[in-house]
Formats: C-alpha cells, sequence, structure tokens
C-alpha cells in the first residue's frame, strides 16, 4: 500500500511540473543566493513561446544537466506566480518520505527539485516550505507535497488617482487552464440593485466580480483557509453571499454590516483548504478588503490612494509582501496616479497577468466597464454599461 502511495505521488508530481507548463506568463528572472546556486553552462538552453494563436498552450524548451533544468524551470514559476507556501506538519513527512524514495529510485528527479528550490532562494534539504504546481484534474500538488496555488489580483484606483475623479476597480480571474461557462450577466432585480457581474456558471446566484447601480463594485480572490469555521447552521455560499452584496448594499459600510450579519461557508471551509476574501469599493473611493478568520470576519483599509489585494492577507497572517503581483501592482499605481484612465488601469492589470481568463475594470462613477479576453491577447476591449442597462429596464415600466 505505501509503495503504491509513494508512486501516486511521484506521478502526481511528475505531471504537475509537465502540465504547469501549458499556462502563460512572461518569465521574471531572479537571482538565487549563491550557496544554492547551481553552475548554468553554456550548454544550458531555454526557450518559451506560445503553441496556439491564442496562447492557450505554452512550447517550452529546456536542456542542460537536471540541477540547470530545475532553475531554469524555477525561474518560470517564479514568473507565473507561484510562491513557496509553508507546510504542515504531515505534508512535510510526506515531503520527507518522497525525497528519501527520488534517492533511492529516481536521484535525477531530486537534482531537478534542488535546481527548483534554488530558483526559490530554498534549499531543498529545508522542506519547510513547498513550491506548488497543478495536475491535470485541478488537484493542488507541490513540489514535494500537497499545498496550495492560489491565484486572481482586485484594484481598487480612489478618485485622486484619476483624471476625471472616478473611482475604478479592476480585476484579473486567474486559472491554470481554459475555463467555460465564462458568463457576463446584467440583472435588474424588482427588488434589488440592478447588477453587472462576471461568473462561472449559475447565472442569477453568484459573483466572482461585479458592479451595482449604486456604484459598488467588489472582487473576489483566494487565500488558504488559516482557521476559519463555517457556521453550524445552514449558511450561504460565499459567491452568493458576494452576490447578495451587490444587490442589497448601496455601499461598502452597508455590504460590511451585510456580510457581518450572513452565516457564510465555503466549499472546503476545513483547515488548510481554498476560501476567498474581497476587496470592495464604492464610487465615494472608500474601499476595504473582507477577510475570513478564526475570530470571524475582519475589515482592512489603507489610506493610500489605491488598494490592492491578491492572494496574500491583510490581516492575521499578513504576508502581501510575499506576492510578486501585489509588489508589481503597487509600483504600477505609484507610476499612474494622478492619470489612471480605463486605458491605464487595464496595463496594470495586465502587468500582473498569470494565466489570466478575464480581465476587467469597472468604474463606479460611469457604471461601465471593459473586458478583455485571453484569446486576442486582450487586444480588443468589450465596452459595457450598467447604465444603459439601467435605462432600458426602466423604460419597459
Amino acid at each position: 500500500m505505501i509503495e503504491q502511495q509513494l508512486k501516486r505521488l511521484l506521478l502526481l508530481g511528475l505531471m504537475g511540473v509537465l502540465l504547469s507548463a501549458v499556462s502563460s506568463c512572461n518569465v521574471i528572472q531572479r537571482s538565487p543566493s549563491t550557496d544554492v546556486l547551481p553552475t548554468i553552462s553554456p550548454e544550458a538552453h531555454w526557450s518559451v513561446q506560445p503553441l496556439t494563436q491564442d496562447r492557450s498552450v505554452m512550447k517550452i524548451e529546456v536542456a542542460g544537466t537536471y540541477e540547470e533544468i530545475g532553475y531554469l524551470l524555477g525561474q518560470w514559476h517564479r514568473g507565473q506566480g507561484y510562491l513557496p507556501q509553508s507546510l504542515t506538519a504531515s505534508e512535510k513527512e510526506v515531503a520527507h518520505t518522497l525525497l528519501a524514495f527520488y534517492r533511492d529510485v529516481t536521484p535525477s528527479i531530486g537534482q531537478q527539485l534542488r535546481g527548483i528550490y534554488a530558483a526559490y532562494n530554498l534549499s531543498l534539504d529545508d522542506v519547510s516550505e513547498g513550491i506548488p504546481v497543478w495536475d491535470e484534474e485541478g488537484i493542488r500538488i507541490l513540489l514535494p507535497g500537497l499545498v496550495e496555488r492560489h491565484s486572481c489580483s482586485v484594484i481598487v484606483a480612489r478618485p485622486e488617482m484619476a483624471a476625471d475623479g472616478h473611482t475604478r476597480l479592476g480585476r484579473n480571474h486567474d486559472w491554470p487552464t481554459k475555463l467555460t461557462d465564462v458568463l457576463l450577466v446584467f440583472t435588474a432585480p424588482q427588488a434589488g440593485y440592478p447588477t453587472v457581474v462576471m461568473t462561472r456558471g449559475f447565472p442569477g446566484f453568484t459573483a466572482s466580480d461585479g458592479m451595482n447601480g449604486e456604484g459598488l463594485a467588489l472582487g473576489l480572490a483566494s487565500v488558504r483557509n488559516v482557521g476559519y469555521d463555517s457556521p453550524a447552521e445552514p449558511a450561504l455560499m460565499s459567491t452568493a453571499a458576494y452576490r447578495l452584496v451587490l444587490e442589497q448594499s448601496a455601499n461598502v459600510e452597508e455590504a460590511i454590516a451585510l456580510l457581518r450579519r450572513t452565516p457564510i461557508t465555503f466549499i472546503n471551509p476545513s483547515p488548510d483548504e481554498v476560501i476567498s476574501h474581497i476587496l470592495l469599493a464604492d464610487r465615494s473611493g472608500m474601499s476595504a478588503v473582507v477577510e475570513f478568520l478564526p475570530e470571524g470576519i475582519v475589515v482592512s483599509q489603507t489610506n493610500t490612494p489605491y488598494q490592492v489585494m491578491t492572494n496574500s492577507y491583510w490581516a492575521g497572517p499578513a504576508d502581501q509582501s510575499n506576492c510578486q503581483r501585489y509588489q508589481s501592482a503597487v509600483e504600477e499605481l505609484e507610476e499612474a496616479h494622478g492619470v489612471i484612465d480605463e486605458d491605464r488601469m487595464m496595463e496594470v492589470m495586465s502587468s500582473i497577468h498569470t494565466s489570466t481568463q478575464w480581465t476587467v475594470v469597472y468604474d463606479l462613477e460611469e457604471l461601465s466597464l471593459e473586458l478583455a479576453l485571453p484569446g486576442d491577447g486582450f487586444r480588443q476591449r468589450y465596452r459595457l454599461s450598467l447604465a444603459d442597462f439601467i435605462a432600458r429596464m426602466n423604460a419597459r415600466e
């Protein structure tokens, strides 16, 4: 039984390395510490290019020693936004068992792993952290062990960031494989605020990001659960709660109050599973990150003219400094102070693409949005208006 489990874990690890190479992102070059840096020979080779016009499949070529191959792939993983994460005691035990297995049976894999860890300034001798990849079923695995890979980025630019004084919220929905059933849904309920949301399936019930007719917008991103316990009573799924927020709240303050009084659960609410947090913003420029922690709902705000949320916590185990996308977004926003419009906001969102399935920018004053998709490399912009939809629905009465 143990031998079968080891073989399965080994297979998953190899599949994760191979299949994670189908996502599109620019490589970010980094220099690991000299004590673990492999010597890159002139014969080593690396290239990456789209295999298909829509960039859904990337072709990677890599050659060299196993450690060099691992190091070059490790740099690619960093460019993809994969971040090391702490392992639980059971995950560390699995990792040590796997490493011993590699040394005895497949030392080449151990050498390649050592190169990958070197690209992260880590040593394979210390498996307190792991580097995540994906397998073909979307099961999250790491090299070596089990961790989560999170994605999505949300940015709010307050009125002082823009020449026209409009608040804008941008969001990248990131996923390692092409998504189906992606929907843009306009809704005008009789007993709620009209909304426009992006979602996957379940139109009318869920929201990944969106905006309502009062100029309230939100976007979600996943985080690893650090101890939030779902209510014992029947509770609303998180994405349904986010949709409810848009239909029943006029501003950030009302949204937070609604979330506090609504029992909310997640698909996998146990520790070490993925949940989500959200960034809220309204047309006044007020914004807040809402997170689900052991003590319950925690709200974080900032005095800067922008607020950025990726897959790093603001409260509790705050770790934004560990996220390259977060840091890059802040740098872009600092440069764009006072000149943000739809185009510039799209540029900021594009600078942190990682397997992005859609990018959307909401203008909370005009009640409009611009949407860009990966099929044409995000070149075409689809401009749509919630205000026009509201006017047309009102004319029907």
